[in-house]
């Protein structure tokens, strides 16, 4: 297994094609990263690192919760850690978790046509 160790820093809006290139490069599967917010203009620094660990069945579909028409007020973002969560824009989903945490480690998949991701940690 290859890992990445370096770091990158990317625009958050690069993030469906930093992962989509990722998954083509590697293809093993379930994936670990690590992320960081760099600053208030929407740059990250995303960094792989080694997995054994996979994406349980199950979860919720980030398009179809019910966070896509509350308030930001209402919506509990833990609802969306620590479980599977599919989106076909991981980019929009990392932008909401990114206002609520700073840094954290996720596992991502690509399943047909969604992310399938798994927030592992939040500070």
């Amino acid at each position: 297994m290859t890992v990445d160790t370096n770091k990158h820093i990317i625009h958050i809006s690069e993030l469906n094609e930093f992962l989509a290139l990722k998954f083509l490069e590697d293809v093993m599967g379930t994936m670990r990263f690590s992320v960081l917010k760099k600053d208030t203009q929407g740059n990250i620094i995303i960094q792989q690192i080694e997995n054994d660990q996979k994406i349980e069945e199950g979860g919720i579909d980030f398009e179809l919760s019910p966070s896509e028409y509350q308030s930001l007020d209402s919506i509990n973002v833990t609802d969306f850690t620590n479980k599977p969560v599919y989106t076909s824009s991981a980019y929009e989903f990392f932008d909401f978790i990114l206002m609520y945490y700073s840094q954290f480690e996720f596992l991502s998949e690509f399943n047909g046509s969604a992310w399938q991701i798994r927030i592992l940690n939040d500070t």
